[in-house]
């Protein structure tokens, strides 16, 4: 290698870096920089990594103009309304912006939607059902002006308005009711998060407000607690406090390492102040900040220090369960989970005599097939095991496992049928499980503060000490608290929202309008940062941004905006071939977008249009019964009796899907099928798929099979005997409209023909489903089955899927 090759590679090595901190150049060795040149002259290129020699104090790469000027970092300016062609389609200001896009790009809104789909939209969006047929005749024949206004006011003071948006933030939140990882433990008490996020959406609490209960509602109870008070006490006095201590769940959403032993308790304290201060920076002011943990952001203005900085609000956060009742209530419910140990302890302990003989003879068995040096290495203490031993018992173990297949297949009958018993008896006790003491999942703060800088992001390399602050480029003054306090959470949460804070508004306006239009002005509404994408109307963004925080933060007043706009009462039956050359991807609104329907929103529409819906609010999660094929995939460790006890009252199972048990690593396939998020991370944007697995899914699921038996069943007793009018009752109650002529026709010749199959299937003997109905005429099994068919025929159109 030449000496003019050679240099180039040092100076790539080590000078270019310079720029960024001359300091670290210090840190490098003479002998390093000639183990440097020893590997250049040979050939090899070696990437120095400069931060392993940086100083205690870190350095920042200094702001640049472009940073500074970056349109998410600029505070929101109130501007006039547009002048536009067409002022009087407008209804509102949000319209003057659209069309003035639309001006510029030479093209046109589209007319309105009928009113009928302008019912099933704003109902679908705003309470996450579908309307009632008396609801869409009361608002087709209502003759006053204001009909629309009074639909949507009816809508947001709907208790189900809060169930159905809750589903948008605990995505954001990164919400379940489990650890997540391999061990995935339960947190069964969890969802009184949820339910303060429900009600938080129902109660218009101000978005500010929202805010600083999740990120501080600890410290804020702590004020409200009188000395000497114990917790239960003080939230007897005011609920207010229970309240508060529940919001603060949102910083306990995520996964969460719960394992002890030898594990490595600085690296799981760790991961948790990562994944907390990552969401912040996600939820709230849409910026990947969690990528600036182990280096200076490659793309956006944020370094490593500014992520410490917004670490170290966090810093003296640690989680804790609250008991929320008296010692002595706890002791009570603590005796009866004694007598219920008690009666279950000694049924279990009859199913292991059972099966202990048999398991450990399947085990003998299986270490005797093994070879003489790793039978030896199982039988040796393993303090006393050589390290070639360890690595034998490490290959060995998966050999010798005896999976609960195996002992179920080695029983005989006798024993079979014994266990089946005893497993009956504790399955009857199991129902009856006694409710545990109950708990807040909350985090408290110790006051301490502060975090330590990572090289490279490694809780093993630790450099200075760094005290709580914001990203320099948000806030050039730094932290404005007065030196008598230790700036914590709530100072965080204060900060997010002052006037003068950019993002705030802008982005939770943006996730708002989101879930209307099924896109975001900003289409990346986590990532406002270089790489995100800019808003097609960022004068818009501004006035909604500035509208919000005018509106006392009313999420309330911004869906109402939306929703009463011309821009989103357009119809999305447009198929104009010039305006779609012009703008495919409809960004600036030419028409309404349709919108397949999330997961649970489908779940909970099929289940209410049926009849079955369980209106109940708040409370417990709630376990539904599994397929066996999940079953046996997920609990494939030991015996999966058990391991997932359903709700023993079949009402509770059509609760809404909002209530249902969110496991990590248990996925419901009616929910998962249709893209419902994973909860390890944030989710800022639902994907929405279509493949096979949804049709086979809706046409063979067991949830649609009982829904269209049950809706069947519910028509048939409403209309009477004649098909026409089950035909027509049926349309209207799926896809709120009367069928067409063409339609009806088509659905009686379907009944016809399916008639005939079933006919033909019950004279080979297959097994007839069959609605139930309390009717006194007489209604023909064969025609009563074929209906239900058609009843699962239309929960599987795209009308019914899709939001118009």
């Amino acid at each position: 290698m030449n000496k003019t090759l050679r240099n180039k590679i040092l100076n790539t090595s080590i000078i270019r870096p310079l720029p960024l901190n001359i300091a670290y150049f210090d840190k490098i060795s003479l002998r390093n920089v000639k183990k440097i040149a020893l590997f250049a002259s040979i050939g090899l290129f070696v990437v120095i990594n400069l931060a392993l020699g940086q100083s205690n104090t870190p350095s920042e790469p200094e702001l640049t103009p472009a940073d500074k000027s970056h349109w998410a970092f600029q505070p929101a300016k109130h501007r006039p309304l547009p002048t536009v062609k067409n002022p009087l389609w407008a209804s509102n200001p949000i319209d003057f912006f659209i069309l003035e896009k639309l001006d510029e790009k030479k093209l046109a809104p589209s007319p309105s939607a009928s009113k009928e789909h302008l019912i099933r939209r704003v109902t679908l969006d705003l309470i996450g059902l579908a309307p009632t047929i008396e609801e869409i005749n009361a608002f087709q024949n209502d003759p006053n002006p204001n009909a629309y206004e009074s639909l949507i006011d009816r809508l947001l003071n709907s208790p189900h308005y809060g169930e159905r948006w809750s589903l948008f933030w605990l995505d954001l939140a990164r919400y379940a009711e489990s650890n997540g990882y391999e061990a995935d433990g339960e947190r069964s008490q969890f969802w009184r998060y949820r339910d303060y996020v429900l009600n938080a959406f129902n109660s218009d609490k101000p978005y500010y407000e929202f805010i600083l209960e999740q990120l501080g509602g600890d410290i804020l109870a702590k004020s409200m607690i009188k000395p000497n008070e114990d917790i239960p006490q003080a939230i007897l006095r005011n609920p207010k406090i229970a309240e508060l201590l529940s919001a603060v769940g949102f910083n306990r959403c995520g996964p969460t390492h719960m394992v002890g032993g030898n594990s490595d308790q600085e690296i799981l304290r760790q991961e948790n102040l990562t994944e907390m201060t990552s969401a912040v920076g996600s939820v709230f002011m849409g910026l990947t900040i969690g990528c600036a943990r182990c280096h200076d952001h490659k793309f956006d203005p944020l370094s490593q220090v500014d992520y410490y900085r917004m670490q170290a609000f966090f810093g003296s956060t640690y989680f804790k369960e609250i008991d929320m009742v008296s010692a002595a209530q706890k002791k009570a419910r603590e005796d009866e989970s004694f007598k219920y140990k008690q009666q279950l302890n000694p049924l279990k302990a009859s199913v292991d005599a059972i099966d202990k003989p048999v398991r450990d003879k399947l085990t003998k068995a299986k270490i005797e097939s093994l070879d003489k040096e790793t039978k030896i290495a199982l039988a040796t203490d393993v303090k006393q095991r050589s390290p070639q031993q360890h690595k034998l018992v490490s290959m060995a173990s998966p050999l010798v496992k005896v999976t609960w297949d195996e002992v179920l297949e080695a029983l005989s009958p006798k024993a079979k049928e014994e266990r089946e018993k005893i497993k009956a008896r504790m399955h009857d006790i199991e129902a009856r499980k006694p409710q545990p003491s109950p708990q807040t999942f909350t985090v408290i703060d110790n006051g301490t503060g502060g975090t330590n800088f990572l090289k490279r992001g490694n809780p093993k390399s630790k450099g200075a000490r760094i005290e709580p602050g914001f990203p320099r480029l948000l806030a050039p003054g730094g932290f404005q608290a007065g030196n008598a306090k230790v700036p914590d959470r709530l100072d965080l949460a204060q900060w997010l929202i002052r006037s003068e804070n950019p993002l705030t508004a802008k982005v939770m306006v943006n996730r708002i309008w989101q879930q209307h239009f099924g896109a975001g002005l900003v289409a990346s509404p986590s990532d406002y940062g270089v790489k995100g994408i800019p808003p097609t109307h960022p004068e818009l963004l501004d006035w909604l941004a500035l509208e919000f925080v005018n509106s006392g933060w009313s999420i309330k007043h911004m869906h109402r905006l939306i929703v009463l706009s011309s821009t989103y009462r357009q119809t999305s039956k447009n198929e104009n071939l010039t305006w779609l050359k012009v703008d495919p991807e409809n960004k600036y609104l030419w028409r309404m977008n349709r919108k397949r329907m999330d997961a649970e929103i489908l779940r909970d529409s099929m289940i209410f249009v049926a009849g079955k819906m369980n209106q109940k609010l708040h409370g417990p999660m709630i376990k539904i019964p599994l397929e066996p094929e999940i079953y046996d995939l997920i609990f494939t460790e030991g015996e999966p009796d058990g391991l997932w006890l359903a709700n023993p009252d079949p009402h509770e199972h059509f609760r809404r899907s909002v209530y249902l048990f969110n496991k990590r690593n248990v996925r419901l396939p009616v929910l998962e099928v249709f893209d419902q998020p994973d909860t390890l991370v944030t989710c800022p944007i639902r994907n929405s798929s279509t493949h096979a697995p949804q049709a086979l899914t809706m046409l063979n699921g067991p949830l649609s099979q009982e829904l269209c038996l049950a809706m069947a069943a519910n028509i048939i007793e409403d209309a009477g005997i004649k098909q026409e009018d089950w035909i027509a009752l049926l349309w209207q109650r799926v896809l709120g409209r009367k069928p067409t002529p063409n339609e009806q026709e088509n659905a009686l010749t379907f009944l016809k023909e399916q008639a005939e199959k079933i006919g033909a299937d019950v004279s080979n003997k297959i097994a007839l489903r069959i609605p139930k109905t309390s009717k006194k005429q007489k209604i023909d099994s064969i025609q009563s089955a074929a209906f239900s068919d058609l009843c699962l025929a239309l929960f599987n159109t795209n009308e019914f899927v899709y939001r118009p």
